[in-house]
């Protein structure tokens, strides 16, 4: 036998058995029901950063920044925010304005699976970088709060939303150093 007639009857052979292999699991396939694949259980229940989902969409409106010695400035803000990675966090931007200044903020918010709190990182045009921790003591208003060292001093931010229905909230975010209220931006906008 030469070796390509050794080659053909190997194949033919091998072919043989895997017809013959692929008709007993048929067979023995069609004598069973069907098994389905139960998906992951969290799949079935939605991700915790469902908390942050009335914050979906695109806002308006507008809000008052308060230094003090300094005068409130009125802005125009821009809010916009939407789920990503398939829903485990939502992503939001903010611009605020007038003709003198403008303030940008990027914001992702999601729920750490391991102990259950959630966060909104923050990193604005003004150079601040914040990973606030978030809670719901109601069911429309959502905290943050942020604290660190700046200068010696003992530093907070604390962030109300407040949502009136699924068209519009109100925001306000005081910082305060060694107790001291440093600034307030707060307004209401609309969906």
């Amino acid at each position: 036998m030469t070796k390509s007639v050794r080659r053909v009857a190997v194949l033919c052979i091998g072919a043989a058995a895997l017809i013959s292999s692929a008709a007993a699991l048929a067979a023995d396939s069609a004598a069973k029901p069907p098994v389905t694949a139960k998906p992951p259980a969290t799949a079935t229940k939605p991700p915790a950063a469902a908390q942050y989902y009335p914050l979906v969409g695109y806002w308006k409106g507008l809000a008052q920044l308060s230094v003090p010695g300094q005068a409130p400035a009125k802005l125009s803000v821009k809010f916009g925010c939407s789920k990503v990675s398939t829903g485990w966090a939502v992503r939001c931007e903010m611009i605020a304005k007038n003709d003198k200044m403008t303030i940008t903020e990027s914001d992702l918010m999601g729920v750490d699976s391991l102990t259950g709190v959630g966060h909104w990182y923050s990193v604005t045009s003004e150079g601040e970088t914040h990973d606030h921790v978030t809670e719901w003591p109601e069911e429309n208003t959502m905290k943050a709060h942020y604290n660190w060292k700046q200068d010696g001093k003992q530093m907070a931010e604390e962030i109300s939303f407040v949502f009136h229905g699924q068209r519009s909230l109100e925001f306000r975010s005081t910082t305060t150093a060694d107790g001291k209220k440093t600034g307030d931006f707060f307004g209401k906008l609309m969906h």
